[in-house]
């Protein structure tokens, strides 16, 4: 199957980070106005760029703050918003599109932002991509989990008083050394408040991490699960995701950079798939990992040998599981939902 055949299936992608969909473009024109030098092409990828297995998740989540320095003004949200659904529809032929952000990662260090004025700024850019393109956006609120618990109280409160602009609740950061069990009554408040819940889960290469799935399963509620990867490791637990029916928001090229699983070819996701588990294709962070939805899906039909059929069942089940609402969704979406 040539990439121009895989432009052409219609997608869904439910696991996007926008603080990390920046454009090469936009970040060159914006690094220099906050000191960052970028004076040749292998400056700006050593300083922006991941596109080699870091040892760990930690390290990859510490390159990250550079990108961070950027996002300093309502202005910029605005444009890095409208900018990612943009590409994700004209590049990736993606009609559905859910993006999630931090509102306490984005304020870093930003004394002039406030979580209201981040998140109308992301709204704006949202609404007029919508506007332009037909497609159906969603934002996810995330909680940092290395923050303390009074910080996710906050958010979680943010999340639910913006309920109709926020589709969905997750926790994210690096989940080794940080449980996920202190914030179940966050995220149980946010279900409760009809906020679909997806947790960020699995995804370390760690003996524990099948366990982690099950443990934001069960405490924290979760509708999806963010990676989880690492249940292949453990056949109970892929039985107990497939009779839960949680889906896996699966991120091959992301797995391998962040070192959870050793190769590309190593990725377990045609195993998931086979198993009967419903698995989504996404980037995760887009920009910085420098790779699009169609290179994820040719990835998949390259080393894995999953066909048209497969990489359209899956673009389905991210279209189904998505927390936009139905009616939204099944206004661009060219089969039934």
């Amino acid at each position: 199957m040539e990439m121009s055949e895989i432009k052409q299936i219609v997608k869904a992608e439910i696991h996007s980070h926008l603080e990390l969909c920046l454009r090469p473009a936009t970040i060159k024109e914006l690094a220099p106005q906050f000191g960052i030098e970028l004076p040749n092409e292998q400056t700006f990828r050593d300083r922006f760029i991941i596109d080699e297995p870091m040892k760990d998740l930690g390290s990859v989540l510490n390159k990250f703050l550079d990108t961070q320095k950027l996002l300093a003004s309502e202005e910029i949200l605005e444009r890095i918003t409208y900018e990612a659904c943009e590409d994700a529809y004209k590049i990736s032929n993606t009609k559905i599109l859910e993006l999630r952000y931090a509102p306490t990662f984005v304020q870093q260090g930003h004394e002039n932002l406030n979580f209201e004025k981040i998140h109308a700024a992301i709204v704006k850019g949202m609404k007029k991509a919508e506007a332009d393109f037909d497609m159906a956006v969603g934002l996810i609120c995330i909680i940092q989990r290395i923050l303390p618990v009074k910080e996710a109280e906050a958010v979680t409160d943010f999340a639910i008083d913006h309920k109709e602009t926020f589709v969905g609740l997750d926790l994210a950061d690096n989940e080794v050394g940080f449980d996920s069990k202190p914030f179940a009554p966050f995220f149980l408040r946010a279900k409760k408040a009809g906020l679909g819940i997806t947790v960020h889960s699995g995804e370390a290469d760690v003996p524990k991490a099948p366990r982690y799935v099950q443990d934001a399963i069960e405490y924290l509620g979760a509708d999806r699960i963010g990676h989880g990867v690492q249940i292949y490791r453990d056949e109970k637990m892929m039985s107990y995701v497939k009779e839960k029916q949680i889906p896996l928001e699966l991120c091959p090229t992301s797995n391998w950079l962040t070192s959870a699983i050793s190769t590309k070819e190593a990725h377990p996701f045609k195993q998931l798939y086979d198993f009967g588990i419903m698995t989504t294709i996404n980037t995760d962070d887009g920009g910085i990992f420098d790779v699009n939805l169609n290179q994820e899906y040719e990835l998949l039909h390259r080393l894995h040998g999953l066909d048209r059929s497969d990489l359209e069942h899956c673009a389905d089940y991210a279209a189904k599981v998505s927390f936009i609402s139905p009616e939204k969704k099944q206004k661009v979406w060219p089969r039934k939902l």
